[in-house]
């Protein structure tokens, strides 16, 4: 909605010849009242002189005075010559600064005449509001001049006696409406546009951005400003040319800057960035989630862009990672597109055969086709047993075919919102269980990978110390009891002392906020493990043993403490 009806009436109230009355122009902050009154001036500027005032943090009079002296004479009156007069001001006796105020304050009167007079931010002055406005209708009632009003009225009303001095102040009240529209064109003026993102995709998608902004129901300004601005700089960090995807940026903008407008309302990061919320709110697609929640929490705020992983989750989405090789699995996942009965049955019958015998070759792609079989069976559309599901993925599980890395890493995904390559997982009432019943096959694996490892002392010291706090990452499980202790002994004995305080660290984050009583199996080995350490260097002369004492056995032996301490009060 267009606010060319304030600037008509603003036109008509400058050539009044006495209104008696000051023009209030009111609205929430960041709802474009300053940019509305900006764009004014610039008519004003061909036609009629005025001074501005910005009332923001304003605590006196004097003030005041200053700022209509420094609008009217800028060249003479500007920030140097009044730091320079403040200097002055101390060598000067109190008489003479008393007739230099009388001055300064004639002379700000007298430049204050003929012109329009705009009091910006009056709900943000430090004066007190009453007296404030007290001091202004004496402009508009003594004075005869003509003065706009600008103000989040919303604050003021907070204050006793608005309403009262309203009715004698303020003739015509307008109540600014954001324009969304102009406001951007204004905005993308702004940006640095090192990457061309305005031509390329700001104007092209201005609807898109627009369209969700007004959805957000914020009407402020400023969260659009700050989010163009933010989403420049997370394209020039991010796209290239291999982005320019219909598609893709379609869906990547109306996640980013709905997500964004959410996050600037409410501030709660990880109740606002919750997919099927702004889903529903903003009818998105259904089957897509481009990036996860604690990406988009280090963009929002922590203003971190971490480009490589961002990167890595953009190409490997459904927009330019297809999985030709299993494309059935998508045609499947897409049901509302399958055309008929036969069809589906094909597609259905392809997707299970591949996945009974093996040739799925991901966690998440496996996840995926299981919540869908899950879905379809929950619906009653194609029946299949969980239980026969369970034997297969164990059966995956047992070929050991996934990468380190894969397992690491999908153990931290919440249950909730996964997805393989941006499709979100389908919903039902077993998908927990199953994917809970994964993740014990997953902690499995990994315990016998960090079995397997953990007496490799070939490598590099930091492989092998890497290899120690993946252990610590998954304590369900007491580990370190499979670690033959003559080779771990020998190994701690040839470290420098520096490296031996990394297996401190290792050793005393291990045992800390203890909360599983499997741990309590690895106090046999820590207690062999002090033993055989005290014997090799009972021998080797006592500043050693005394190094040895204070790096390592000390904090052994606290670490056995704790286990017990911890045990004691689980049993009581």
């Amino acid at each position: 909605m267009s606010n060319q009806h304030i600037t008509d009436f603003l036109n008509y109230y400058i050539k009044l010849p006495n209104p008696q009355y000051a023009v209030l122009l009111k609205g929430k902050w960041g709802s474009g009242k300053t940019h509305f009154i900006d764009e004014y001036k610039k008519q004003l500027d061909e036609k009629q002189k005025y001074i501005y005032v910005s009332l923001y943090g304003v605590k006196n009079y004097d003030e005041i005075e200053t700022k209509f002296l420094q609008s009217s004479n800028p060249e003479i009156f500007n920030e140097k010559s009044i730091f320079v007069g403040k200097l002055a001001d101390a060598f000067i006796n109190n008489k003479i600064k008393s007739s230099l105020g009388i001055i300064k304050k004639s002379l700000s009167s007298l430049n204050a005449k003929g012109n329009i007079l705009i009091f910006d931010d009056l709900e943000r002055c430090s004066i007190d509001k009453v007296d404030l406005l007290g001091y202004i209708n004496n402009f508009v009632e003594h004075q005869s001049y003509k003065v706009i009003l600008i103000a989040n009225e919303e604050e003021l009303e907070k204050t006793e006696k608005y309403t009262q001095i309203k009715e004698k102040l303020i003739g015509k009240t307008f109540e600014f409406i954001s324009d969304a529209n102009l406001a951007y064109d204004s905005f993308l003026l702004e940006l640095k546009n090192t990457n061309r993102v305005k031509e390329k995709i700001l104007q092209k998608y201005k609807n898109i951005i627009v369209k969700i902004f007004e959805k957000s129901e914020t009407k402020n300004l400023r969260f659009l400003r700050q989010g163009l601005f933010d989403f420049e700089r997370f394209y020039d960090s991010i796209f290239d040319n291999k982005h320019n995807n219909d598609d893709f940026l379609n869906d990547f903008i109306s996640v980013f800057f709905s997500s964004f407008f959410e996050y600037k309302s409410d501030n709660k990061i990880y109740d606002i960035l919750n997919i099927d919320k702004i889903r529903e709110k903003y009818k998105l697609k259904d089957n897509y989630k481009i990036l996860d929640i604690s990406i988009w929490k280090d963009v929002f705020e922590n203003s971190f862009i971490d480009v490589e992983k961002i990167k890595n989750k953009i190409n490997e989405s459904k927009y330019f990672n297809l999985d030709i090789d299993n494309k059935e699995i998508f045609e499947l996942a897409n049901i509302y597109d399958i055309k008929s009965e036969e069809e589906f049955s094909l597609l259905i019958n392809n997707v299970y055969t591949k996945f009974n015998n093996l040739k799925y070759d991901k966690i998440n792609q496996i996840e995926f086709v299981v919540s869908i079989f899950l879905f379809l069976s929950e619906n009653k559309i194609y029946e299949k047993d969980e239980n026969e599901i369970k034997n297969i993925i164990k059966q995956y599980f047992d070929k050991k075919n996934f990468s380190n890395d894969e397992i690491y890493e999908s153990n931290y995904y919440s249950y909730e919102h996964r997805s393989y390559l941006s499709y979100v997982y389908f919903e039902s009432k077993k998908l927990k269980e199953i994917l809970k019943y994964i993740e014990v096959l997953k902690l499995e694996t990994i315990k016998d990978i960090l079995k397997n490892s953990l007496n490799n002392y070939q490598k590099e010291f930091s492989e092998i110390l890497e290899i120690f706090k993946m252990i610590n990452r998954f304590n369900q499980y007491s580990i370190l009891n499979h670690i033959n202790i003559d080779d771990f002994v020998e190994y701690l004995i040839n470290l420098n002392d520096l490296q031996r305080f990394e297996f401190k660290d290792f050793f005393n984050e291990r045992y800390t906020n203890l909360s599983n009583m499997d741990l309590e199996k690895e106090v046999l080995f820590l207690n062999n493990l002090i033993n055989k350490l005290e014997d090799e260097v009972s021998n080797k002369g006592k500043l050693t043993e005394y190094k040895f004492n204070r790096v390592l056995l000390e904090p052994l032996r606290e670490c056995i403490t704790k286990i017990k301490k911890n045990q004691f009060f689980l049993e009581s």
